[in-house]
């Protein structure tokens, strides 16, 4: 059984007054909970069915906090209801980064990541929290008609590229922050007797996987376009020419165009692991935290490593919220040089 907390403030019209504000606990009406994290570019969302009389309960864009054991785990608003014949309505409320998925033009130039995405948090009247020095500075990013969220995520990978170091970028409750994975971890061992009901272990090179890196530059000196290739000839004769390519921006330099492109071959040329675990659930656990992972049937997990969460999803059920979580997670070789003792 779980201790949960699901708060609906909403907002409507009262006698003698412009409006009144209202807090409903719907814990004990909530049939079905589930909350789902994800590492890269999806807003965090909450689900949860609530058995109505008439109509619709709860009104677009009534805010939502939700609290398991005592530990906050969403804040967000509600953007869609769902109601049946048989009176069940299922409400889903997004996060902040919800409303980064409007399109907008930006150039920046010298800022860091947080600095960016403070500035568009600013724009869009968002609350920012707690944001770490990444210590690099873009020298020119220039977004016409892109996707805050886009925008904002590109700038996150290339960051990663370009120091070396994961971070993660989401809503805290209510809180865009940005935090260097190291610094987001649990120490409960997931695996072997420990937690986890069920797996499913995957290895592919079809989805996500590149031997050849070809990076691009329009010259406007010449007119014509810089090629920038970097490649292994060892496992293009094992697995054929998968190539990655893009468009890079034309103010980067040689130099600079060519040290992505030996990164990004880096990162790309190699199996792609995933890993998909169903366990008891443990509240606070989210999408781009360090967990430590063991199961003696996988390769490379025989021994404890730690692995990033790709996706958490938490899931509450029955009369007694029965907690429990699937988790997945991928490049299990990524991470090497973490340290969270």
């Amino acid at each position: 059984m779980s201790s949960i907390t699901l708060q609906v403030q909403t907002t409507g019209p009262a006698p003698g007054r412009a409006t009144q504000t209202v807090i409903t606990d719907y814990a004990t009406t909530a049939r079905e909970i589930e909350l789902i994290t994800e590492r890269f570019d999806t807003p965090g969302s909450l689900t949860f069915t609530c058995l109505e009389d008439s109509g619709v309960a709860i009104p677009e864009g009534s805010s939502v906090e939700f609290s398991v054991e005592g530990v906050k785990m969403f804040k967000g608003y509600i953007f869609t209801a769902e109601r049946n014949k048989d009176g069940e309505v299922s409400y889903t409320a997004r996060d902040q980064l919800r409303y980064l998925k409007a399109n907008a033009s930006y150039l920046f130039q010298n800022m860091t990541l947080p600095q960016i995405i403070g500035q568009i948090a600013a724009d869009f009247g968002l609350k920012v929290g707690a944001m770490e020095d990444t210590g690099y500075a873009f020298p020119y990013l220039d977004k016409e008609n892109e996707g805050c969220l886009d925008i904002i995520f590109d700038a996150l990978a290339q960051t990663i590229v370009q120091t070396g170091k994961i971070y993660n970028f989401y809503d805290n409750c209510g809180e865009l922050c940005l935090t260097e994975a190291k610094n987001m971890f649990i120490t409960t061992l997931l695996g072997d007797k420990s937690l986890v009901t069920d797996y499913t272990y995957k290895r592919d090179i079809d989805s996500n996987t590149y031997n050849r890196v070809k990076l691009v530059r329009k010259n406007k000196n010449s007119g014509r376009t810089d090629a920038y290739i970097h490649e292994d000839s060892d496992t293009i004769k094992k697995w054929g020419l998968l190539q990655y390519y893009d468009e890079v921006d034309e103010n980067l330099n040689e130099a600079q165009i060519d040290e992505m492109c030996r990164q990004y071959l880096q990162y790309y040329n190699r199996v792609l692991q995933t890993l998909s675990l169903d366990s008891i659930g443990i509240p606070g656990l989210r999408a781009g935290m360090i967990i430590p992972v063991r199961i003696g049937a996988v390769d490379g997990l025989a021994v404890s490593r730690l692995m990033i969460a790709e996706k958490v999803t938490h899931t509450f059920e029955g009369d007694e919220h029965d907690h429990t979580m699937s988790i997945e997670v991928k490049d299990f070789g990524q991470l090497g040089g973490i340290n969270i003792v």
